[in-house]
């Protein structure tokens, strides 16, 4: 992955997280559920960087 790959990726991983939290508050979900959802939502995005890296079952989007 490239530097630029890397830096959309992360922007792109940022944004995720920003309207996860945006929508937990929207919908006043009780805070165990959003723990759960945000550790969901941090496997998947630690398996797709094991991936791109090439150790791990990752998930294979390329962004760039």
């Amino acid at each position: 992955m490239s530097l630029i790959g890397l830096l959309i990726a992360l922007v792109i991983i940022g944004v995720i997280f920003w309207a996860v939290r945006a929508l937990i508050g929207a919908f006043g979900i009780p805070d165990p559920i959003a723990t759960v959802i945000y550790v969901i939502l941090v496997l998947i995005i630690l398996f797709w960087i094991l991936g791109q890296l090439g150790v791990g079952p990752g998930f294979n989007i390329r962004l760039m």
